[in-house]
């Protein structure tokens, strides 16, 4: 798949996982702790969702079609898979279910493929993904005292830490 391809594919993705937070957000209202942080991952999603509108903006005419990156099909199949799930749970879903999608979620490769494709493009951009993932997984342990939200919380969080190659 070429570049302007893949930033397409991408935006889509974020955009979608803006939309989720900010539908569980909606879903929370009478949790003021939860529907902040819905609210805030909402927000850093749709700025993520801005930074490839940038990048594609930005882009030479004659460049994007001419970059293929290939090798990402499996990493996009399974945040198609994570953030249907997500999307399906519905108002009703618990905080723990929520919580939970939003874990498996942002322990895809969706914020991986973005800094390729942002590089790729020749937009560099400060890393706030870390924060994005220690303020889901704080918040995860600290409202949820199931034990597979807190095993999904400190994977994310280790995740998070490891340097990027």
């Amino acid at each position: 798949m070429n570049l302007e391809e893949m930033l397409d594919r991408c935006l889509r993705l974020e955009e979608r996982t803006a939309a989720v937070y900010r539908s569980y957000a909606a879903s929370t209202r009478a949790d003021p702790a939860l529907c902040a942080l819905w609210t805030g991952l909402a927000r850093e999603e749709a700025e993520h969702a801005h930074s490839i509108v940038d990048a594609r903006a930005r882009l030479a005419d004659t460049v994007g079609w001419r970059i293929q990156l290939d090798g990402w099909e499996d990493a996009l199949g399974k945040v198609e898979q994570h953030l249907t799930i997500a999307e399906q749970l519905g108002w009703g879903a618990t905080a723990k279910r929520q919580l939970s999608a939003a874990l498996d979620l942002e322990m895809t490769e969706l914020e991986a493929l973005r800094h390729v494709l942002l590089a790729a493009s020749g937009q560099a951009e400060t890393d706030a993904s870390l924060a994005h993932a220690e303020r889901l997984a704080d918040a995860a342990v600290r409202l949820s005292s199931d034990s597979h939200v807190r095993l999904q919380a400190a994977l994310l969080r280790a995740r998070a830490r490891l340097p990027r190659l």
